[in-house]
């Protein structure tokens, strides 16, 4: 289920009619990563970020793991990938949330995860930014609440909600 903003919505409209066959150089360990479990946490391993170790994951409740999954997930588009446009960023945005959706949801599938596209303004120009997170979805725990997106009135949200079995 995709749950989003009214500012993704006018984001959105600006690729309606791209082509997503285009060429890009970058890391492809970012469209298919590595995930993996440790205790009761979901990490990704991209390109050459260290795992996730135990020891650290003990360290924390099960009710911050939420909000430490999406600030350890932080991705930029733009780190990963040369030689697109925004518009081609924000389309290939669009194909790595649905591709982990999958790929969380074959592996954990009792698990529900919630998956993000945030748009913004790199402060002071018109140049856009787009970052992508994640987390497991715990009802007590850090989460983004689905009926107000918009009062988030500064970025474009998109949230890609893969839903546990």
């Amino acid at each position: 289920m995709i749950r989003m903003n009214n500012l993704m919505k006018e984001e959105l409209l600006k690729i309606r009619d791209i082509d997503n066959t285009f060429d890009f150089t970058g890391k492809l360990s970012v469209i298919n990563p590595e995930i993996y479990k440790v205790k009761n946490a979901v990490f990704m391993k991209i390109n050459d970020r260290a795992k996730v170790a135990l020891e650290t994951v003990e360290l924390y409740e099960d009710v911050d793991l939420s909000e430490w999954e999406w600030d350890r997930s932080e991705f930029l588009i733009g780190s990963y990938f040369d030689g697109i446009t925004y518009e081609q960023s924000l389309r290939l945005a669009l194909d790595i949330v649905e591709l982990w959706g999958y790929k969380l949801h074959a592996l954990f599938p009792n698990d529900e995860f919630h998956i993000s596209i945030n748009v913004s303004n790199i402060s002071d120009t018109d140049d856009k930014t787009i970052r992508l997170r994640y987390y497991k979805y715990r009802e007590n725990g850090f989460h983004y609440d689905l009926d107000n997106l918009d009062n988030l009135l500064y970025n474009a949200i998109l949230i890609n909600v893969v839903e546990s079995d």
